[in-house]
């Protein structure tokens, strides 16, 4: 089978197993808001998990999805346990809802998150979602703080139900592991509630992403329990040290069932020589961050109608190849000319607090993360203008951003930039940031969008395309990069 054919097998199956999905969910919806009526408040919740399991099991069945379940005995019925589990596609959840049953309540990610057809449902079945950072602070106001979400689940827990979680908090955009986050272990330590780990595999295979299924068995491995150490009860604050303990122990017994190619490379290269390079726009930011400020700016009456009107023109002339990208830029940043530094330092911090955090390539944050917990130095690699790319430096803890910095008068910008990072620049930049700092760049990643960044992708031992333009995932896919093509 080719590689075109064998992708639009995986689209087919993966719009007939979504389709399968809404359409047993709004058939039976209607049903059970009438049967639930019959039932006593406190069990309803368990009504909507016992359909929501036979809509599942029947979704996976339907295409051809098998699970081989390993060591089947450490599942428990007689009480409640965590099952904590690795997070390699975005059905986890359902398969281990699937094999678990109706006893089991899933805690996730802001329900904000999930198609409107599955929000209803995932309420009325009781689910615990989280706020998991300040992304979901600004997007998901109406889910709950990560103390709220221990709480509840605490609560859960001790009701009888047993409990869903995925430690890592994200899918593996990479089919590699993520990060611990250490909620788990607070919990379990809270509740005082055993942790049984769930190593899934294969299932990055049989769900790659979002859009394919390739129907096949995914192996799910259920260990033998963990005991969490002795605390007082229904507490959320524990000992640092034993939190990290138990997050690692139920890390080490996850991975020991991994296949080696789930294992970043992040876990040999713990190391502050390590360097993370990562464009801005289109790779961390889903757009474009200056023309979004000038439109900003714009809507608040700080520009003339002109002058964005003629920057929005010159954006025309480059996509039609009528006018170079420099140029562009070079000319878009006379609109600065007379602006006040402190000013303009405003009104950006407020677009971005607004309006650009909203629109951050979420699927990222986890991977930077891992960077981080790492040690590894995280660096800004960007065209963007120096105040804007601030906000992001700040927002994910980078070192540092090399940027288009702009000339100043009299705490006035001149317009003008002695340095637009941009090609090749960037690429300069990368090694002179390299060589001050001892970082070496043959153990070193970037990140990035445009085939423009080529020349500072090219730099690093381990460059990933990010949403990429089509010359670029032509040239990531020859050189087997790592390719991320949805990274939102």
């Amino acid at each position: 089978m080719t590689s075109k054919m064998h992708e639009k097998v995986g689209r087919f199956h993966g719009f007939m197993m979504h389709l399968d999905l809404a359409i047993l969910t709004m058939a039976t919806l209607p049903f059970l808001l009438i049967i639930e009526k019959f039932y006593p408040k406190q069990s309803r919740h368990r009504l909507w998990r016992r359909v929501a399991t036979w809509i599942i099991r029947s979704m996976f069945s339907l295409n051809g999805v098998t699970f081989k379940i390993k060591n089947s005995h450490n599942i428990k019925k007689d009480k409640p346990v965590i099952y904590a589990s690795n997070h390699p596609s975005n059905m986890d959840g359902f398969m281990l809802i699937a094999i678990l049953g109706a006893d089991t309540v899933l805690f996730t990610a802001p329900l904000g998150q999930f198609p409107s057809v599955l929000r209803p449902w995932l309420r009325k079945m009781q689910a615990v979602d989280v706020r998991r950072d300040i992304i979901d602070d600004k997007n998901f106001p109406d889910a709950h703080s990560k103390k709220q979400a221990i709480r509840l689940a605490m609560r859960h827990l001790t009701d009888g139900n047993s409990l869903i979680v995925f430690p890592e908090g994200h899918t593996e955009l990479q089919h590699v592991l993520h990060y611990f986050h250490t909620g788990v272990a607070r919990i379990a330590m809270g509740s005082h509630t055993p942790i049984v780990p769930v190593s899934i595999i294969n299932a990055d295979r049989v769900f790659p992403d979002g859009h394919r299924v390739y129907p096949s068995s995914v192996l799910v491995n259920f260990g033998t329990e963990i005991t969490p150490p002795k605390t007082i009860k229904q507490k959320t604050s524990f000992p640092k040290t034993q939190v990290l303990k138990l997050r690692k122990e139920l890390e080490n017994r996850i991975v020991e069932n991994l296949p080696t190619r789930e294992i970043p490379v992040e876990y040999k290269h713990k190391s502050k020589k390590v360097g993370v390079f990562i464009d801005i726009d289109r790779t961390l930011y889903a757009g474009l961050s200056q023309k979004d400020l000038i439109t900003w700016l714009l809507m608040l009456h700080k520009i003339k109608s002109e002058e964005a009107f003629r920057i929005f023109y010159w954006l025309f002339l480059e996509k039609t190849h009528q006018m170079g990208h420099q140029e562009l830029m070079r000319k878009s940043l006379l609109t600065l000319k007379g602006w006040d530094v402190a000013e303009l330092d405003s009104y950006v911090h407020k677009l971005f607090k607004e309006k650009m955090i909203k629109r951050f390539q979420y699927g990222l944050y986890p991977i930077l993360k891992d960077h981080a917990e790492q040690n590894h130095t995280i660096v800004l690699v960007s065209e963007v203008i120096h105040p804007l790319a601030q906000e992001f430096k700040k927002l994910i803890k980078a070192r540092t951003s090399l940027d288009t910095f702009l000339e100043t008068n009299h705490h006035c910008y001149t317009g003008e930039t002695s340095c637009l990072c941009y090609k090749n620049e960037k690429a300069r930049l990368v090694d002179e940031f390299a060589q001050k700092n001892n970082i070496d760049l043959s153990r070193s990643f970037a990140y990035a969008d445009s085939y423009s960044d080529l020349p500072f992708l090219s730099k690093v031992k381990n460059p990933t395309a990010v949403n990429p333009d089509d010359k670029l995932l032509d040239f990531a896919v020859d050189h087997d990069w790592s390719v991320i093509l949805d990274a939102s």
